[in-house]
């Protein structure tokens, strides 16, 4: 996230020291190029007046991408920026023997490709249809379900659901409009993907 103010700091370091353009890096940095080394510690300098500061390479963590969670989007499961945040903090620019990538997406939808940083997080939830007597049958749940684990037969009132198929997207308890689904939040864990 940046702020108005850090961006016109960014367009002022590009205008005056750099080419005039920026360029927005697949890991969400913002890249000013043909920037002089001569004039490296005056960018430094006036990045850190606007509130910016200097990212990082090589051997350490990388910039901690996040997308924007149940605050902003609706199939967000789990508060992203938060998370982001936090392991910036804890793990922001620290040595490794190698670049280290952390993704962190808020859903089954997977925007920032959990699995292929080397600590992906997801949201998940696990749902559990819990009140039997609150639900219709109407077979929405199923139609969600990306994996195909739920199964209702509306004539004989049924419904079958296998959590071993079920992928923690969420959807059927979003959409079930007499909340028969019930959910634990949580988070789905990936360890090793090839970013880095």
């Amino acid at each position: 996230h940046f702020t108005a103010q850090q961006l016109g700091t960014i367009q002022q370091v590009a205008e005056q020291f750099g080419k005039g353009y920026v360029h927005l890096t697949s890991r969400q940095g913002i890249e000013v190029p043909f920037i002089q080394l001569k004039d490296i510690e005056k960018v430094k300098e006036t990045l850190l007046a606007g509130g910016v500061q200097v990212g990082v390479c090589g051997p350490r963590v990388r910039t901690i991408t996040a997308c924007q969670g149940n605050a902003v989007c609706a199939s967000g499961l789990i508060d992203t920026v938060h998370l982001a945040d936090e392991f910036d903090r804890r793990y922001g620019g620290r040595e490794l023997p190698h670049k280290f990538k952390f993704g962190i997406t808020g859903c089954c939808n997977n925007c920032l490709k959990a699995e292929e940083n080397d600590l992906g997080i997801k949201g998940g939830v696990e749902p559990a249809w819990g009140d039997h007597s609150a639900c219709s049958f109407c077979g929405l749940c199923e139609a969600v379900c990306p994996a195909r684990a739920i199964e209702v037969n509306k004539a004989d009132r049924q419904l079958k659901f296998d959590l071993d198929k079920c992928v923690y997207c969420g959807k059927c308890l979003k959409v079930c409009p007499s909340s028969a689904w019930s959910g634990k939040q949580g988070y789905i864990l990936s360890f090793g993907g090839l970013y880095g």
